[in-house]
C-alpha cells in the first residue's frame, strides 16, 4: 500500500496499461476493479469505463471516490463474481485486468466472456502474478523469517503452518479445493494464486498476443516487509528493482509478474 514502492516496482508497466487502454478506448471494462483507482484514472482521461468487483464494500468505496470527482463521463461500478459473470457481447473496445486474474478459479470461462465482450479487433490488457516457483519462494520465505520485518519474530513463528500454502503450486491449490483440503490454500484468502501460469495459457489460446514480457522475479515480495529506516527504503528498493531487472535480462529466472497486450482477431471479411 506504499505508492512510492508501487511506482518503483510496477509503475512503468502500470502506466503502459493506462496509455494502451486509452489508445484502445473509449469503452473500457476493468475486471476486479477493487476500490476503483484504475477505473477512475481511465475515466479521468475521458474514457467510458465499467468496473466490476466481488466486494460490495470496495464497490461502494469506489462509487464514493467517483462522486467526489468532476468527471465528464462518470464510471459505472458493478458488484459481481468474475467466476460467473456474463458480459454483454461486443460492448467494449478494451478489457483490462490488473492483479485480479490470479484470484479466478474459472479463468477459462472468464477469458471466454472477456473475448465475447470485446468488439472485433478489441484489446485485452493484463498485468498479473504468475508465480515465483518453488526455490524462489523457499528463499523468500527464509529471508522473510530471518530479516527484521514489521511482524515480530514470535508472530512469524506462529505463521509456520502457512508455509505449505505459500509454496504450493497452482495445481496443488486447485487439487486442495477439489479435495476440500486447506493445507495448500491461503489461510485468509483461499483463492489467492489459484490461477498463475494458466493466465498466459488461457490468453494465448484465445487471443493474438501482441506483447508479452515478465518482470519482478523476486525482490518485490520482500522490500515492503523489511523494516529499515525510511531514508533507506526507497534507494534500497530502486537498487533491488534493478537487480530484479538483471535477473530477467540474463534469463536467470522468469519474472513473477507478466504484462500481456492481447488482441481479439477481427471477424473474417
Amino acid at each position: 500500500h506504499d505508492p512510492q514502492l508501487f511506482e518503483i516496482f510496477f509503475g512503468k508497466e502500470y502506466r503502459r496499461m493506462v496509455e494502451s487502454a486509452v489508445a484502445c478506448g473509449p469503452r473500457i471494462l476493468e475486471l476486479g476493479c477493487g476500490e476503483g483507482n484504475l477505473t477512475l484514472e481511465l475515466a479521468s482521461r475521458g474514457m467510458k469505463v465499467t468496473g466490476i468487483d466481488l466486494s460490495p464494500q470496495r464497490i461502494e468505496r469506489a462509487r464514493s471516490k467517483a462522486a467526489g470527482l468532476r468527471l465528464q463521463v462518470p464510471p459505472t461500478f458493478i458488484t459481481g463474481d468474475l467466476n460467473m459473470i456474463e458480459l454483454p457481447s461486443g460492448a467494449f473496445d478494451c478489457v483490462v485486468a490488473h492483479d485480479s486474474l490470479h484470484h479466478i478459479l474459472a479463468l477459462d470461462r472468464l477469458c471466454d466472456e472477456a473475448k465475447n465482450s470485446l468488439r472485433p479487433g478489441g484489446h485485452f490488457l493484463v498485468i498479473d502474478y504468475i508465480g515465483m516457483g518453488f526455490w524462489r519462494k523457499l528463499i523468500a520465505g527464509f529471508l522473510y523469517a530471518i530479516l527484521p520485518t514489521y511482524q515480530p519474530y514470535t508472530m512469524k513463528w506462529g505463521l509456520r503452518n502457512r508455509l505449505a500454502g505459500f509454496l504450493a503450486t497452482e495445481r496443488e491449490k486447485r487439487n486442495a479445493l477439489e479435495d476440500a483440503s486447506s493445507g495448500a490454500l491461503h489461510h485468509d484468502s483461499p483463492f489467492e494464486e489459484i490461477s498463475q501460469t494458466s493466465i498466459i495459457h488461457e490468453l494465448e489460446s484465445r487471443f493474438d498476443i501482441l506483447e508479452q514480457r515478465t518482470f519482478c522475479p523476486f525482490w518485490f515480495y520482500l522490500v515492503a516487509k523489511i523494516r529499515m529506516p525510511r531514508r533507506m527504503r526507497y534507494p534500497m528498493a530502486r537498487l533491488l528493482r534493478s537487480f530484479d531487472a538483471l535477473i530477467v535480462r540474463f534469463r536467470l529466472a522468469r519474472g513473477a509478474y507478466v504484462w500481456i497486450a492481447a488482441h481479439k482477431p477481427p471477424t473474417a471479411g
